[in-house]
């Protein structure tokens, strides 16, 4: 929760073109609910409440939490990094390589 004001500023600044989106990997979805609320978080979250077994952070192969991938234009995975603080230069990398033809 942390990174939650840097990821809210990652939205504002590449929001029309990037989407944020989270996976959550806690048991209770009303929790997820009310802490998205509570933090202001404006992009989508995917949440099972089914911990990591869940079919959600399963698919996406979580292993831990955070768990960032930055995608392509083309929703392809173009990185992957444990921190958010590293987010910004992949995001205008992958931009960069996958501009709008």
């Amino acid at each position: 929760m942390e990174e939650v004001p840097l990821l809210k500023a990652l939205q504002a600044k590449y929001g029309t073109d990037a989407v944020l989106l989270g996976i959550s990997v806690d048991s209770s979805v009303d929790r997820v609910d009310r802490v998205v609320k509570e933090k202001d978080m404006t992009w989508p979250i995917l949440a099972d409440g089914k911990d990591f077994g869940g079919p959600i952070p399963t698919a996406y192969h979580i292993q831990g939490t955070p768990e960032i991938f930055v995608l392509d234009r083309e929703g392809r995975i173009f990185a992957r990094m444990g921190s958010a603080t590293k987010i910004e230069a992949a995001l205008k990398d992958a931009l960069a390589a996958s501009s709008p033809r």
